[in-house]
This record gives structure tokens, C-alpha cells and sequence, in this order.
């Protein structure tokens, strides 16, 4: 059990609880699975913050129920406010969104979930959060999930999964309930394109889910589409620790939640904006102080740093939150209230006065039929350069059998061939034998550019 903080003189009830620090192990599973139905019951704070816990919260957080690191793509760890309301009001709308599409709808949309995610991020707590949830909604003793908890401390790969998700889909199907799991794209890939034995009973027990939520970085398009014409009831989400979690399902906002995009270009593509009951009270600083600034009036004329900035495309709902998260990324919203991500804004690359988003390169990459079956993964970013400012740079992992020394020359090639103008052509591609990540599958984008600038 997470051992609570002392109480000091200033500190607020109910107590905060600080579980020991995750090893992957059943046990410490266990552990944050405790604390964290602690806190859905109400009974407790839970604290998962990168740097101690202050002895107050300040003024506007004293909500806080729960805290969680996040460093986005630029590696500065920051702590996470959120209360249980917001918690609650994801899970709910997760399940709102289930219940309504067929998914589930004989138990209003919860599950019995399989956690597969540390329980250090927000997408790892949701899983577990949400099966507490269930327990709560559907009136059964404590959370919906696997008896005895899994030992995630092995490699993850089909064989693992075929071993962990058996047992689960006959303990879901005793408890009545639907079985759903939450994946990152690797771990994802790792099953969908595998060709052994191991992997193709894997695909047969994944497919029995009745949803397989995957996110926390993009999703190759050729992987979803090979997992869904495998029968892999994938769901591809979009979020972030400031949403507590996935706020958009399949590029569509979840029920409360809306979506608009600011200062709009040409192509209708500019910063999203977030507003939605799911959202953290704020930043929490070391030291006890706090940043709100992302935060505003969900309002184009409320305070903040949203305030008069055009909108375009807002899917409105009168549910959503009088709040707004002013996000980093570049989207645009069509007209059908479709989201596509464009990337972040801070990963812009400016080269000879040109402008760049690396995940053109990179989607371009991914969806050439010269570079299928060779190039595993890319990631693109700019470098110093004193001629032209920045120059375009990539690293790629390759599939087994590529030569790596014909692999800037075969990627340089293939993009030649598509609609990738000659300037966003990068200049060298490094092979390296894995992408630099962070958190639980994002790309860490500062350690890529400095192992290209190396």
C-alpha cells in the first residue's frame, strides 16, 4: 500500500499517497492500483509528480486529486493537476461514447480492462482508474481487473501477451463484462506485423477485445489498417496528461469535449484549443507555486493567452467546460468534425526561410511503397546549419535485412517520388537500431536531434 505523506500543519485533507516507485513487478502494480482506488473512492490524493510534494496546494488547486508527470516532446518534466471530477468525467465519457457505438452497451459502456501501461503516466492510470470505475458503476467489489495482477517486468511481445490475455478474456466473460486494453503503437506493431506462431495467436485473442485503445504517439497508418482488417477492434486516441488522457476517439471528440483551432492559415491549420470537463486545474511548480498559462476562458474573448486569437472549425458541445487548454499542436478540424494533427508547432523546422513540419516528412516516409518492408520507423528534426539555418535530418530504424548503408540513398530516392517538395527532402538519414523515447511511447524529439547533430 502507498504510504500516506505526514500531515503538517498547513497540509489539507484528505492525505496524499506516494506509492513506491513502479519496477513493472505485480506488486507494485498492486500498489498503484490501490492508491489509485483511494482516490476514486475519495479517500485520498495520489501523488506522481516529478519532484516532491508541496506541504500546500495554492489557491485555485485545492481540488487536486491527483498529480502526474508530463514532458510532452521537449523532455522538462512538468507536474500535473487534476481532479477527480476530471478523472471521473473521462472515464464517463469513454464509457458514454462505448455504450452508445455498440461497443459496450450492456454494461453502459465500462469494462474489464487489462493493464499493459505503467501506472506512471496518465494513460496507465486511466486503465486502471477506469476499472475501479466500473466496479463503482456496475456495483461489483473492487476494480474490474485481471486476478492475479500481471508481472510486466519481461520484454513485451505476442508471446507475452498470448500468456496474459487468455486468462483475461475468460475472467471479463465470467464477470459479464466486455474486455478492453490499452496499447502504445509499438507494442501494437509488435503483434499486428509479427509472422511467428506466438503472433498470430496473439492477433486471435486481441480481436476478442472489445476495445484496444492506442496512443500516446502516432499510429503508422498501414498498422491500423492491417490491424483493422485483421478484426482488431482498434481505437486510436488522442490526449494528454493536461485532458487526463484521451480526450478524441478515432479523430472524433469524446462527448463534452470541444474542439476548435486558433489563428487559423490558409489551410484552415492552426494551434488546437481544448475545452472540455476533463481538464487539470493547472501546473504544479516545485516549491508549491503553480502555471496556468496554457489555460484560459474556453471563450475567444476570455482572458488569457487564447484571448482574441481567431477560431475556425469549433466542435461545440453544451456540455463541454467554461475552461480551455491551449495545446501545442498544429491541427486542422474538418468539416465532418474530423481531428488531424499536423504536429507541434515547436517542432517546426525553418530551413533557407522555408518552413517544415517534420511529420510531413515523416508520414510521407511511412506511406511510400518504395520504403514498405524496409524502413521500420522514422523520425525527422532539424539541425544547426549556417547556411541555411536549419537543415532537415532523419533517423530511421530499419527492418531486418536493409542495408543500412544504402538507407539515406533509398530514402532520399522514394521521397523524390512523392509530393514532397525538393527542400523537405532530408539532407543525411541516420540509421540508428532504436528511436529515443520518452515517457511511454513518444519520441523523444530534443535526443533526436542531438544524436543527429552528433
Amino acid at each position: 500500500m502507498a504510504a500516506p505523506l505526514p500531515d503538517g500543519p498547513a497540509a489539507a485533507s484528505p492525505p496524499w499517497l506516494v506509492p513506491p516507485a513502479y519496477d513493472a513487478s505485480a506488486a507494485s502494480l498492486a500498489a498503484h492500483s490501490e492508491a489509485i482506488g483511494e482516490v476514486m473512492a475519495g479517500r485520498a490524493r495520489l501523488w506522481l509528480g516529478p519532484f516532491p510534494a508541496p506541504d500546500r496546494l495554492p489557491a485555485g488547486l485545492e481540488d487536486t486529486a491527483l498529480v502526474v508527470p508530463t514532458s510532452g516532446s521537449t523532455g522538462t518534466a512538468k507536474a500535473v493537476a487534476l481532479s477527480l471530477a476530471a478523472l471521473r468525467a473521462s472515464q464517463d465519457a469513454t464509457a458514454q461514447l462505448f455504450a452508445a457505438d455498440g461497443t459496450a452497451p450492456d454494461s453502459r459502456g465500462h469494462g474489464f480492462w487489462l493493464p499493459l501501461l505503467p501506472p506512471t503516466h496518465i494513460a496507465g492510470v486511466q486503465v486502471l482508474a477506469r476499472a475501479h470505475r466500473t466496479g463503482q458503476v456496475q456495483g461489483i467489489p473492487g476494480p474490474a481487473l485481471p486476478d492475479p495482477l500481471p508481472d510486466l517486468r519481461g520484454h513485451f511481445d505476442a508471446a507475452a501477451f498470448v500468456e496474459l490475455a487468455g486468462p483475461v478474456l475468460e475472467q471479463a466473460e465470467r464477470a459479464g463484462l466486455p474486455a478492453m486494453t490499452s496499447l502504445v503503437p509499438t507494442q501494437l506493431t509488435r503483434i499486428v506485423t509479427g509472422a511467428t506462431g506466438d503472433d498470430a495467436r496473439a492477433r486471435g485473442l486481441l480481436k476478442r477485445f472489445a476495445a484496444v485503445l492506442v496512443g500516446g504517439a502516432a499510429t503508422s497508418t498501414d498498422v491500423l489498417a492491417r490491424a483493422r482488417g485483421q478484426r482488431i477492434p482498434v481505437r486510436t486516441t488522442y490526449g494528454s496528461s493536461e485532458t487526463a488522457g484521451g480526450c478524441v476517439y478515432d479523430r472524433r471528440p469524446l462527448p463534452g469535449v470541444s474542439l476548435s483551432v486558433l489563428d487559423p492559415d490558409e489551410s484552415g491549420a492552426g494551434r488546437l484549443r481544448i475545452s472540455s470537463p476533463t481538464l487539470a486545474l493547472g501546473y504544479l511548480t516545485e516549491g508549491g507555486g503553480t502555471d496556468g498559462g496554457v489555460f484560459a476562458g474556453a471563450s475567444p474573448s476570455a482572458d488569457g493567452p487564447a484571448a482574441d486569437a481567431a477560431v475556425s472549425g469549433a466542435v461545440v458541445s453544451r456540455e463541454s467546460a467554461d475552461r480551455a487548454f491551449l495545446t501545442s499542436d498544429l491541427a486542422e478540424i474538418g468539416d465532418d468534425g474530423a481531428l488531424t494533427v499536423l504536429g507541434r508547432a515547436d517542432d517546426v523546422i525553418n530551413t533557407g526561410g522555408r518552413k517544415v513540419l517534420p511529420q510531413d516528412v515523416e508520414r510521407a516516409i511511412d506511406r511510400s511503397l518504395m520504403l514498405r518492408g524496409l524502413v521500420r520507423t522514422s523520425v525527422v528534426v532539424g539541425v544547426p546549419d549556417p547556411e541555411w539555418g536549419q537543415r532537415v535530418e532523419a533517423l530511421v530504424t530499419l527492418e531486418e535485412g536493409t542495408d543500412p548503408a544504402e538507407a539515406s540513398a533509398l530514402v532520399r530516392s522514394a521521397l523524390r517520388t512523392t509530393e514532397v517538395p525538393a527542400h523537405m527532402i532530408p539532407k543525411r538519414v541516420h540509421v540508428v537500431e532504436e528511436l529515443p523515447l520518452l515517457g511511454i511511447g513518444k519520441v523523444d524529439r530534443a535526443a533526436a536531434r542531438r544524436l543527429a547533430g552528433g
